[in-house]
């Protein structure tokens, strides 16, 4: 019974580890379309790179640079993503210009929720196969109606603004 015990106990690390190779499994280039749409039906699309790759030695750190669009138009945006823990389920991307914007490793997905001014963002990053899918949701404060004294709870409703998404594949450089 003690060498089932023992058995079980070395095989759970060992499984969470495999699953959890994040980022490691994404190094590389991946490229795609990104969709933007809005809820007053605007629409755009615009060619998306994302680099993921290690700076130096450093298993904490990546280069995390995001590039949006081709030729005159093209912004490209040089962050990190920084592991915060050993467990690597938490990290942070830093923007390079004091902005931080924590990140979560949850179930082979990366999610950061942040606020910008007025704007909620909620952003999710997954690889299934070989596609790398991307989507942020901005969303704003609707204005409140008059609350209900009996409210204990502070409760605040949020309209959706616009949609960005991306999958992108694979890229050889």
């Amino acid at each position: 019974m003690s060498f089932l015990i023992f058995v079980s106990i070395s095989i759970i690390p060992t499984a969470a580890l495999s699953s959890n190779s994040f980022p490691q499994n994404w190094q590389g280039t991946w490229s795609g379309i990104m969709y933007d749409r809005t809820i007053q039906g605007k629409s755009q699309t615009v060619p998306m790179t994302l680099r993921i790759k290690p700076l130096s030695q450093n298993p904490m750190r990546y280069a995390w640079q995001i590039t949006y669009g081709t030729g005159a138009k093209k912004r490209v945006r040089n962050y990190e993503l920084v592991a915060k823990n050993q467990n690597a389920d938490h990290f942070a991307i830093d923007e390079k210009d004091g902005t931080l914007i924590d990140a979560w490793w949850l179930g082979d997905k990366l999610y950061s929720q942040f606020r910008v001014e007025n704007r909620l963002l909620s952003t999710k990053y997954q690889l299934e196969g070989n596609r790398l899918h991307y989507e942020l949701v901005v969303y704003q404060p609707l204005i409140s109606q008059a609350q209900d004294s009996q409210q204990k709870a502070s409760f605040e409703n949020y309209q959706l603004r616009s949609v960005q998404s991306a999958e992108l594949s694979p890229v050889k450089e």
